[in-house]
């Protein structure tokens, strides 16, 4: 009697990336995985809620984080492989509300508006980095006080797009990337820091060379075009 060999497993990398990557790095999963040779999981949540995942032992192969702050720190905790770590691209925040909202352009017309809002949606600062940047901008601006009783915070980027769209919030703040429509950008001169997101692969990986593949091909030519049509802007 013949004996059949068991398959081997198919192999397998876990990336977990920001919430604002979803749409583009889905898209682009077909290709990776034929560049790589591996099978991609992704698995999208705020930057901070991620971080705090991989140092509780979650065993994520790549880490695309949309703050280089969340990569510091597992940087300097030594879960990441630091000669793999790339800023990809860049982004901004914007202030959003409903479709029958003209635009804005002044920092007065901004603080109008603010001043006379009932709520602002923006992503929970403690987690997610649409949130951070939110709360810089706001204070550097001197408008936090003003809003700060009145912020709704959302478990990332895209929960408080849906507040704003389904009209539960009449305005947020949230990653350009986001939205079709703004009412505000916010220069990158109220930050403390620039929009950049940084990808890495962790020291954890059991598919490092795989891993290092995925983190080449998302800097290479396919990936840039996509990520540019998304609306990043590529370092």
């Amino acid at each position: 009697m013949l004996s059949c060999a068991a398959k081997a497993p198919p192999r397998e990398i876990i990336v977990a990336a920001a919430s604002s990557l979803t749409d583009v790095l889905t898209s682009l999963q077909a290709e990776a995985e034929r560049t790589t040779g591996v099978h991609i999981l992704f698995h999208f949540a705020g930057s901070g809620i991620i971080r705090k995942q991989i140092e509780q032992g979650f065993p994520a192969d790549v880490f695309f984080s949309a703050a280089s702050t969340d990569m510091d720190e597992l940087e300097k905790a030594g879960f990441l492989e630091s000669d793999t770590k790339l800023n990809l691209l860049s982004n901004s925040i914007v202030l959003i509300g409903g479709n029958d909202q003209a635009a804005i352009s002044s920092f007065l017309e901004l603080s109008s508006l603010l001043a006379s809002t009932s709520l602002v949606a923006i992503g929970n600062p403690a987690s997610v980095p649409a949130g951070r940047y939110a709360v810089q901008a706001l204070t550097s601006l001197g408008l936090y006080s003003m809003v700060e009783k009145k912020l709704v915070l959302g478990g990332n980027a895209r929960q408080v797009l849906q507040y704003v769209q389904s009209g539960s919030v009449p305005l947020g703040i949230v990653f350009a990337t986001d939205v079709v429509k703004q009412l505000f950008g916010f220069s990158d001169k109220t930050l403390d820091f620039p929009v950049h997101y940084q990808v890495a692969v962790m020291v954890t990986s059991g598919y490092k060379h795989e891993s290092e593949r995925l983190v080449e091909f998302f800097h290479g030519d396919i990936a840039r075009a996509a990520f540019f049509k998304a609306g990043f802007g590529t370092l």
